[in-house]
């Protein structure tokens, strides 16, 4: 079985939190005058300490961290090097949002496009990685998956977040369904991923250790069934007090999140992972 990866764990849920909060922006601004100013601020600001904190976080992970120029010298084929390339360009693209956002006037529908086009690149190669033909468990769509339904989902209840003064209440019900849906998604896909594993030697003992380990029932009552029991009751409960509810649902799908990434690399047969920039 794999290790616990923290700063690949950090690296990838706190990346793919900043680019869904942007992606969520870029959605949420389809019509400029939907999105208020005051929360496409606070949503820049944040999504860039928390992609700043992944890069950073990455860094743990490498020997000789002076050295990640040189993964860049093989972009036709690594995986690696282009997850490097697109999420440099996505921290470059963010700064010139960051600029966006301090101006009267400016073109930040361009801003959000290009960072989020980027954004999600870079997620997805950085799934890519994993797809290996030697590791059954992860040689699928499944990587793929996961990750971007880990942005959309803690993408969409961040902004809520964030939002919880700023956003119109059709927004939040839109936020709230596509957070809904995304976990409802996490859950079949993750049922339909583990028989698919049961089709291999590996891929029966990588589900064989999900099923023994007490930390995957965790990620799947604090990820999946409670976040979907609280989504349903803000949903059918326009009266109910919203505001702790979402926090409470927030954190619930964070945790949940982040030990469903660990279970990830510590449910991986026969590999060790040995570096990420």
């Amino acid at each position: 079985m794999g290790d616990w990866e923290w700063p690949l764990i950090i690296f990838t849920v706190l990346g793919q939190v900043a680019i869904g909060i942007i992606l969520m922006l870029c959605w949420l601004d389809r019509d400029r005058d939907h999105l208020d100013t005051k929360l496409f601020k606070k949503g820049i600001r944040v999504s860039g300490a928390l992609l700043a904190l992944a890069l950073l976080a990455s860094l743990f992970h490498l020997g000789h961290p002076e050295a990640a120029y040189r993964a860049l010298t093989h972009l036709g084929s690594s995986w690696l090097s282009r997850e490097i390339l697109l999420f440099l360009l996505t921290f470059l693209a963010w700064i010139y949002l960051f600029w966006q956002s301090r101006q009267q006037t400016g073109r930040r529908a361009l801003g959000l496009g290009i960072t989020s086009v980027l954004g999600l690149l870079g997620i997805a190669s950085s799934a890519m990685i994993y797809v290996l033909p030697r590791v059954p468990a992860w040689n699928n769509v499944g990587p793929v998956l996961f990750f971007l339904l880990t942005t959309g989902l803690l993408g969409a209840l961040c902004t809520l977040l964030l939002g919880q003064r700023l956003l119109k209440p059709a927004q939040k019900k839109q936020l709230l369904h596509w957070s809904l849906g995304c976990t409802i998604v996490s859950l079949f896909i993750y049922i339909v991923y583990g028989s698919m594993l049961r089709g291999s030697v590996e891929g029966a003992s990588s589900v064989q250790f999900l099923l023994n380990s007490p930390l995957f029932w965790a990620r799947a009552l604090l990820g999946w069934f409670a976040p979907l029991l609280l989504l349903v009751r803000i949903l059918k409960n326009p009266q109910v007090d919203k505001t702790n509810l979402i926090l409470t649902v927030t954190l619930l799908a964070g945790v949940g999140e982040v030990l469903g990434r660990a279970l990830f690399y510590l449910s991986a047969t026969g590999i060790h992972i040995t570096a990420l920039f």
